[in-house]
């Protein structure tokens, strides 16, 4: 073994360490337990166990190790992180699916069960109580994913950068996800109507109704991402220097509402009310809106030039890295714990980036990392590591 493969086993196998021993020892971090599947993607059932620490799910292109972390991912926010549609995740055949989870840490144990049956709605219980909103599930696990499609974070539109923020802010404040939900439904209708406005009283008061709905919950996200910034500038800054040895990766919020400095929430409302009026015959004439939290971005800088516009794939890569450790980072602020979902990424990065990338993982708690190899490093067991072997709808602890 080489001296650089040498270092690189004994940082990943130090990661698993302290993962296994201080994270989830010490600070009790909440952590999944036990998965639960039925008719789920390619698994018609599935049970399995995981470890506190490190999981690597190893096995051929194609077998559900991926659908894994979907599964996951619904258990933290009742939706697939991978942006499908509830009906597409359904095994072929069959008329629902189930997910089941058992969750420790924060000094007790939880069940969560979801079902979904199409043209119904989505059921949600913990503890055998029903949940009435799909909102009230936030904050009883939190997940961050990664996956080689998140370089287009940082080098595509602005919706993907928005998604990022969105989501981080979601999982640690239900009422952020009440906000954001209410004012894509406000959006909705204020366009509809802008599409359909005539000059005439009956439009305009429609209108009107529509405009104070978006700007009381548009406030509430601006402001919102606004008072994150600053907190996830400083971790995705720091990061990204210890994986790239480069230290000038920024954020920036580029808001449609003219901010000037404003962060909190009344004082983007009057801004907000003023950009609105600033454009009001322009949005009557070409029937949609123009101002408001749908048209922000977040600016990806490196060394003070915007990254989307002249970056290297690897650039991205390692930018879109330090953004998904900097959103870990955040819904792990408090010390609950994050379980971080790692898709088949360590295939995309070199040897040194790897082992930073597994390391800084190891610091926030649980972590399923996807492979079609073994482990990177070839991690030992002992290390507090747990390797599953995925094929044909199966998972199996080695």
């Amino acid at each position: 073994m080489s001296p650089h493969a040498a270092q690189a086993q004994h940082l990943i196998c130090t990661a698993a360490e302290r993962v296994d021993k201080d994270r989830v020892g010490e600070k009790n971090a909440v952590w999944l337990r036990r998965l639960r599947l039925s008719n789920f993607r390619n698994y018609e059932s599935l049970d399995v166990e995981f470890a506190p620490g490190l999981n690597f799910l190893y096995g051929p292109n194609g077998s559900g190790k991926t659908s894994v972390l979907e599964a996951i991912s619904y258990l933290a926010v009742a939706r697939s992180l991978r942006s499908s549609a509830d009906s597409e995740v359904v095994r072929w055949g069959e008329d629902g699916f189930g997910i089941g989870g058992d969750v420790e840490g924060d000094a007790k144990s939880r069940r969560i069960v979801l079902r979904f049956t199409r043209g119904g709605p989505k059921e949600v219980a913990v503890d055998g109580e029903s949940i009435a909103r799909l909102a009230d599930l936030v904050g009883h696990l939190r997940v961050a994913w990664f996956s080689p499609e998140d370089t287009w974070i940082t080098k595509g539109g602005p919706e993907a950068r928005r998604r990022l923020v969105d989501m981080t802010l979601c999982q640690i404040d239900a009422a952020y996800l009440t906000a954001l939900g209410n004012y894509k439904r406000a959006l909705r209708q204020r366009n509809e109507a802008l599409l359909g406005w005539t000059p005439d009283e009956e439009s305009d008061r429609v209108v009107d109704a529509w405009t104070e709905k978006v700007i009381d919950y548009g406030s509430r996200v601006v402001a919102g991402r606004a008072a994150l910034l600053p907190r996830l500038d400083e971790a995705v800054s720091r990061f990204h220097g210890a994986i790239s040895g480069e230290d000038d990766l920024s954020l920036g919020y580029r808001s449609s509402v003219p901010l000037e400095g404003a962060v909190d929430e009344e004082a983007v409302r009057k801004r907000f009310v003023f950009g609105l009026e600033s454009c009001r015959e322009d949005e009557r004439r070409r029937g949609f809106t123009l101002v408001g939290p749908h048209r922000d971005d977040l600016e990806v800088r490196l060394g003070g030039r915007l990254l989307r516009t002249f970056g290297s794939q690897g650039q991205h890569r390692t930018a879109a890295i330090a953004l998904k450790l900097g959103e870990a980072a955040i819904l792990d602020s408090d010390d609950q714990g994050v379980v971080v979902l790692l898709d088949d990424v360590l295939s995309e990065l070199d040897e040194r980036r790897g082992v930073a990338l597994v390391s800084h993982i190891g610091s926030h708690g649980q972590a399923l990392v996807t492979s079609t190899t073994r482990a990177p490093g070839s991690v030992a067991p002992d290390a507090g590591a747990a390797f599953f072997l995925v094929d044909d709808g199966e998972v199996v602890r080695q």
